[in-house]
C-alpha cells in the first residue's frame, strides 16, 4: 500500500483511520444484517455455468496470507445473496475469519457492480453515489474506470458529537497487467487491478491517497485480495464456464 499525505493533526489522524476503512473496499467491514445472515444458511452451493464476472449466491472464496500454512484459519468471502437494505434489494457479501468480519452490500447491474454500503461491528459506511467497482465486460490491459462519492461513516455506539463523519473521495481502478500466476488454489491467467482512492478536504486538497492491488481471474473472481491474501480454495473451481 502506497500512501502520501500532508502533515497530520488530530483531525487528520481520525480521518486517516476512516480512510483506511474506505480504502479496504473490497474486503473488505460487518454488523447487523440478520436477514442476510439467516438466508446464508439456506443457500446451496452454486451451480454453473459461470459468467466472466461470477457472482452466484453461495459462492465462497478462501484466502490465506502468502507463506501461511494451509492448516491456518482462512479468510472466507461468501456471496450471501439478495437482502433488503433501506427498502432496496441488494446482494450481501460477507468476508469473515482471521479476526475480520465485514459485510458489503452490492448491486450487480447490466453494466457492472456497484458498492452501496459496508458494515463491520460498530461502523457503517455508506457511499453516495455508490462506488463503481467493476464493469460487466471482458477486461483489457489499459482499461480504467473512475468516480467520486461522498462517504458517510457512522459509529452508532459513539457519543452524539462523534457519531458521524463525512468525507469526499475520488477513486480510479486501472488494469495494469495480464499475467499467469500460481497461488495455492492453482495457476491462473489474471488481470492486475490497481485501485487508487484520494480523500479530499473541504477545499479540495488531497488529505490521503491509497493504492491497492488485486488479481482478477475471469470465470473465478479475485485470487489475490487487497490485503495480499492468496486464494487457496473456492467452490467455483470445478464448475463449467458459460460459452
Amino acid at each position: 500500500m502506497n500512501r502520501s499525505a500532508r502533515p497530520s493533526d488530530p483531525v487528520r489522524t481520525r480521518r486517516r483511520a476512516l480512510i483506511a476503512l474506505i480504502a479496504a473496499l473490497a474486503v473488505l467491514v460487518a454488523a447487523c444484517a440478520p436477514a442476510a445472515e439467516d438466508q446464508a444458511e439456506l443457500v446451496e452451493d452454486p451451480t454453473g455455468p459461470l459468467t466472466y464476472h461470477p457472482t452466484p449466491t453461495g459462492a465462497v472464496w478462501s484466502y490465506l496470507p502468502e507463506r501461511a500454512t494451509l492448516s491456518e484459519g482462512r479468510l472466507n468471502t461468501r456471496v450471501e445473496g439478495p437482502t433488503v437494505l433501506d427498502g432496496q434489494v441488494r446482494t450481501s457479501w460477507r468476508t469473515a475469519g482471521r479476526g475480520l468480519d465485514v459485510r458489503h452490500f452490492r448491486e450487480h447491474r447490466s453494466d457492472g457492480t456497484y458498492l452501496f454500503r459496508t458494515e463491520r461491528p460498530g461502523t457503517i459506511l455508506t457511499y453516495d453515489p455508490p462506488i463503481f467497482e467493476m464493469p460487466e465486460r471482458e477486461l483489457r490491459v489499459g482499461d480504467n474506470w473512475n468516480g467520486s462519492t461522498t462517504v458517510t461513516t457512522r459509529f452508532p455506539e459513539a457519543r452524539a458529537e462523534n457519531r458521524e463523519q463525512v468525507l469526499e473521495v475520488d477513486y480510479v481502478t486501472t488494469v495494469v497487467d495480464r499475467r499467469s500466476v500460481t497461488v495455492p488454489a492453482g495457476t491462473f491467467e489474471v488481470y492486475v487491478l490497481n485501485f487508487t482512492s484520494r480523500t479530499l478536504d473541504d477545499d479540495g486538497e488531497v488529505l490521503e491517497e491509497f493504492t491497492q492491488e488485486r488479481w482478477f481471474a475471469p470465470y473465478l473472481g479475485i485470487v489475490r485480495n487487497e490485503q495480499g491474501h492468496l486464494l487457496v480454495d473456492s467452490n467455483l473451481l470445478e464448475l463449467p464456464r458459460a460459452p
